[in-house]
């Protein structure tokens, strides 16, 4: 929730920011008011009249198309707690935890969220593929007509080939554990790292980015200490042998020894930081110095004083008349390496999360804080949804090297309540957004004596905090706090209206199915009908309580089922399991979103490729029906087959196909569309 707070705040910003810019160029705004896209958001109006036209939408579908008979058609609402993506989830959990489950079951999930390829893959449901809509970057939307679903360009992930890429990334670990090598808890573990590069729910932990190679730092580090991780018994029971992420439990012994190791990193970005640091010192005391002449004894006492640490100068104000011999040793080269990076991490605290003093119990509330924190996440992410009142209370996570002794930390959780719709309002829009909430609690957004007023500033800042873009950046605003929230919002709550009561209530899921006899018709509640009136209502509607897909962890079946094929080709679900391939990680120029890759990229060599002809291959194919545009799956003729140098095309005749193939030599026009349609082919 305070996630979409930020992006709301920063959304309403930009967007007062872009008017005032138009203004300042004496441009001329449209008279009619702006559409704030914060209205997506529950308990808004907007979202009250989508609710209905979607309702009647799958209703029509229902009862007048024979394609959406025979099936289950479920809609879960705004009104519905949860997010989407993981309501969806929790239904997959139950369905999987039924008796009788198909362990092949395919499942195709809509959405541009990076976040679905977490939740794809750790449901252990391999057959899972992701539908997107090709991002397009830096490119000017100039004709505004909307694309019809043909004209756009899909990209579907297949959680199937991840798992094996996945594979061949982990393949060097496999001679060096003395333990089962069991890919899935390998899966679990690799999305426990991925957390640690931030979330929805949790910020990513210092200098990990993924743009700045974060991912194979964790990978290397994981590969070197998942050997030393052994057999472990908890109550009584044998767990999984060297894993850290037990089917969303983390293994708390061994995520420290994991963070142990990872906590390297902080001393090699420390080294960088260093480094830079005294090269940019020394330049400018070339600068200043005269003649140029720079003093090499380091920096003048009163420079050294300035930056001392605290308990150093303590120790020179009672030391400091002795007279100690200098000596120039390993040993104190590292003591004052580490009293510097430990006064490096004392200025990061004190400046980015505010504290006043960092002692040993703000340290230890930021490392048992962390790791409760990828606990509520492993739990979400596995299990569904374990408090509804939990959140991360800071903008940064602590240093990895600060995140130490919480082996036996209380795991625990408080399940709370769900917010209502407009609580949920009122805890995530800024104050220029104040239209979408009720009048009756507006004041409380821009009213000086408003209790919350401090909620919803108008002026904050942002911090790139390390990344590289703008919407990445993080939003300095303050959290919501459920105790002061709620009661201010309770003292307005009987100005409220009866629609608007009717509004700010959870709701079931609806279940639509066929009928063939007639059902009463749907009402609908009045708003602006985008669709004809159903004229016989053949949709059956169930309402299923909110939490009917919501299983105890103790139900919930983990990993992969019995029975589950693996190695077999089911269409539209690739595998390299039948190709003879080899894999290495290069460095190569692979386009992604149309830029370029820097880093490495784990490769896929195919041995011994199809050497037929192409008479052999134009003979398979040409006047045969063959599908193509997926995910539209068009049924298409082939009617020639091209090489670069040659075509073989099928002869049509007035009347239909002829059996004769006509053989051509391409010309150099020929070849150049040709190499450009090869080169489009790969683009993708």
């Amino acid at each position: 929730m305070n996630q979409q707070r930020g992006r709301r705040f920063k959304s309403a910003k930009e967007a007062a920011a872009l008017e005032k810019q138009a203004r300042d160029k004496g441009e001329t705004l449209p008279t009619e008011e702006r559409f704030d896209s914060n209205c997506i958001s529950p308990g808004t109006e907007f979202m009250a009249r989508l609710q209905d036209q979607l309702e009647q939408f799958v209703a029509t579908k229902v009862s007048t198309d024979p394609l959406w008979q025979g099936i289950n058609v479920y809609l879960s609402g705004h009104q519905t707690p949860g997010e989407g993506e993981h309501k969806v989830m929790d239904f997959i959990r139950t369905q999987r935890s039924q008796p009788g489950y198909d362990p092949n079951t395919r499942h195709c999930l809509y959405g541009l969220d990076a976040d679905l390829i977490m939740l794809g893959i750790c449901s252990h449901e391999p057959h899972f593929a992701l539908l997107r809509e090709e991002i397009v970057y830096g490119k000017r939307q100039t004709n505004k007509r909307m694309n019809v679903p043909e004209e756009i360009t899909f990209h579907l992930l297949h959680i199937s080939l991840l798992r094996e890429y996945l594979e061949l990334e982990f393949q060097d670990v496999k001679k060096a554990i003395t333990f089962d090598f069991e890919m899935d808890s390998i899966i679990d573990d690799w999305v426990l790292m991925c957390f640690l590069v931030g979330n929805d729910f949790i910020p990513h932990l210092p200098n990990l980015h993924i743009a700045h190679n974060a991912l194979p730092v964790l990978y290397k580090a994981y590969i070197d200490v998942l050997p030393s991780l052994q057999v472990q018994l908890y109550k009584t029971t044998p767990i999984p042998a060297g894993y850290i992420n037990e089917s969303g439990r983390l293994n708390l012994e061994r995520f420290e020894k994991f963070l142990t190791r990872l906590s390297q990193f902080d001393y090699e970005k420390f080294t960088d930081v260093q480094a830079d640091q005294k090269f940019m010192e020394s330049k400018r005391e070339q600068a200043e110095a005269p003649n140029g002449i720079v003093q090499q004894n380091g920096a003048s006492p009163t420079e050294k004083e300035k930056t001392r640490d605290p308990d150093e100068k303590r120790l020179l104000e009672k030391f400091g008349h002795l007279d100690i011999p200098d000596y120039d040793s390993d040993d104190d080269s590292e003591d004052l390496f580490e009293m510097e990076f430990r006064q490096h991490k004392r200025d990061y605290y004190v400046n980015k999360l505010d504290y006043k003093d960092v002692n040993p119990e703000v340290m230890k509330e930021q490392a048992h804080g962390y790791v409760r924190a990828i606990q509520w996440n492993l739990h979400y992410y596995y299990n569904g949804v374990q408090s509804w009142n939990w959140y991360y209370p800071h903008h940064y996570s602590p240093y990895i090297s600060d995140i130490k002794d919480f082996q036996n930390l209380d795991m625990s959780f408080d399940m709370g309540k769900p917010f209502l719709p407009f609580q949920q309002l009122m805890a995530i829009l800024p104050s220029a957004s104040k239209k979408l909430v009720p009048n009756a609690y507006q004041d409380l957004m821009v009213c000086e004596s408003s209790p919350i007023l401090d909620y919803y500033p108008e002026n904050f800042n942002t911090d790139l905090n390390g990344k590289q873009h703008e919407w990445e950046a993080v939003v300095l605003i303050p959290f919501i706090e459920e105790a002061r929230l709620l009661p201010a919002m309770e003292e307005c709550q009987q100005r409220l209206t009866e629609e608007e009561k009717a509004r700010n209530g959870h709701s079931g899921h609806l279940l639509f199915t066929y009928s063939p006899e007639a059902q009463p018709a749907l009402v609908f509640k009045g708003h602006t009908r985008l669709l004809p009136q159903v004229q016989v209502n053949h949709a059956k509607v169930t309402v299923l309580d909110m939490d009917a897909f919501r299983l105890p962890v103790s139900q919930i079946r983990k990993g992969l089922i019995e029975g589950i094929k693996l190695d077999v080709y089911f269409p539209g679900f690739p595998t390299f399991k039948h190709l003879n391939y080899s894999a290495s990680l290069k460095k190569e120029s692979i386009k992604v979103f149309q830029a370029l890759t820097r880093n490495e990229s784990m490769v896929i060599k195919l041995e011994n490729r199809d050497e037929r002809t192409l008479t052999h291959i134009s003979t398979e194919l040409l006047g045969k029906s063959v599908y193509v545009c997926w995910p539209h799956l068009l049924e298409a003729l082939v009617v020639s087959v091209s090489t670069r140098d040659e075509r073989h095309s099928m002869e049509l005749r007035r009347h239909g196909k002829s059996d004769n193939v006509i053989v051509q030599r391409l010309t150099r026009d020929d070849q150049e569309v040709f190499d450009m349609q090869v080169d489009g082919i790969k683009e993708r």
